[in-house]
């Protein structure tokens, strides 16, 4: 069972997933449409994968105005935006329920340390809450 606040976190991620994807495949599209390999004869997953300088600044220069004008540069923004919002919930929550005995710990983690931010939200989305 999900609250309000897991399932905002899991549709706010799912949401910027899809577009970065999307963002993906454009590049992809982008690299196979113009025969871009690099020296070893491999084809670059991504524009940064590319080896050649100057190829890769063409790329890059072409893959984001396409992403940008497509409208997807925005939604991407805002994507991460919400995201940003839905783990601060997620943090708020999962320290609103903490024993007392470590909520300032927990607090002091989530504030200078990024992996310890990051597992916060992760065990707050996996929690039952129906067993609150």
């Amino acid at each position: 069972m999900m609250n309000k606040v897991q399932k905002n976190y899991m549709v706010a991620k799912a949401v910027l997933q899809t577009y970065e994807e999307m963002e993906t495949d454009i590049e992809k599209k982008y690299i196979s449409e113009n025969g871009i390999k690099n020296e070893d004869g491999e084809v670059p997953a991504r524009v940064y994968c590319i080896d050649n300088e100057a190829v890769f600044d063409k790329a890059n220069e072409d893959t984001v105005k396409i992403i940008r004008e497509s409208g997807l540069e925005e939604k991407i923004n805002s994507a991460r935006e919400n995201l940003k919002t839905a783990e601060e919930n997620m943090i708020k929550f999962a320290l609103s329920i903490a024993p007392d005995g470590i909520r300032k710990t927990l607090e002091k983690g989530v504030r200078e340390n990024y992996t310890t931010r990051m597992k916060l939200i992760d065990y707050a989305f996996r929690l039952d809450v129906s067993t609150l």
